[in-house]
């Protein structure tokens, strides 16, 4: 079984206008014969929540090591605690989303978010959203601080068959896509990375958010996949 993982982030054009620092965070990792991914959103209305992502996605990969074997509805809980625990709770100005994957070398293994941005899962060959309904206003968003009492969700992942994984989007691209847009995304990006070196995958990924089609987006956007090939 062969299992690759490949992701790009790029700085929004309203952040390249400003000066300001790309908000979002990517990791994509290997795992004891399997594979990491995890994407996170810093909120625009915190002064550190460049920092606060690029915690988010290291701490993420700190329990996937830690606690392979972690049931994936405690992954949230255990992620929030490491992450408010680095800021010594003292955590506001730092507030971010986050979204994880990883599988073993076996293709087992767990997906989970808090916040905003859509998490695409193909598991046993179903495609599916895990990502639920928004709530709430457009400017609220669930954050990391809060996954272990509200809005996060998880579950369980296996990479059964060529084409399973999943891909995480922070809401710069999941905002764009509509459900039609879902699963024929997923399978683009599949069959690209089949093609493709990670550090190709990685140029490709830049090259298409850079050119985003809507016009005029200036959010920041980052992608991440995990995807069985063979």
């Amino acid at each position: 079984m062969r299992i690759l993982a490949a992701g790009a982030s790029v700085k929004g054009p309203a952040h390249e206008q400003d000066g300001l620092p790309n908000q979002d965070s990517m990791s994509v990792r290997g795992l004891s014969g399997g594979c990491f991914a995890s994407v996170a959103d810093g909120l625009g209305s915190r002064r550190y929540s460049d920092t606060g992502s690029r915690m988010a996605v290291v701490l993420a990969r700190k329990v996937a090591l830690s606690n392979e074997h972690l049931q994936s509805i405690d992954v949230p809980v255990r992620l929030s605690q490491h992450w408010r625990a680095a800021f010594d709770n003292c955590y506001d100005d730092y507030e971010t989303t986050c979204l994880w994957a990883w599988v073993d070398c076996n293709g087992e293994g767990v997906v989970g978010q808090a916040g905003d941005g859509l998490v695409l899962i193909r598991s046993r060959g179903q495609f599916r959203v895990l990502t639920g309904q928004k709530d709430g206003f457009g400017n609220q968003t669930t954050t990391l601080a809060q996954a272990d009492s509200l809005g996060a969700t998880s579950g369980n992942i296996f990479l059964a068959y060529p084409g399973d994984g999943a891909l995480l989007m922070t809401d710069g691209i999941s905002d764009d896509l509509i459900p039609e847009q879902l699963e024929p995304f997923f399978d683009a990006v599949y069959r690209r990375q089949q093609r493709c070196s990670k550090r190709r995958m990685k140029r490709w990924l830049e090259r298409e958010l850079r050119g985003w089609s809507t016009p005029y987006h200036g959010d920041d956007k980052t992608i991440a996949s995990i995807f069985r090939m063979d």
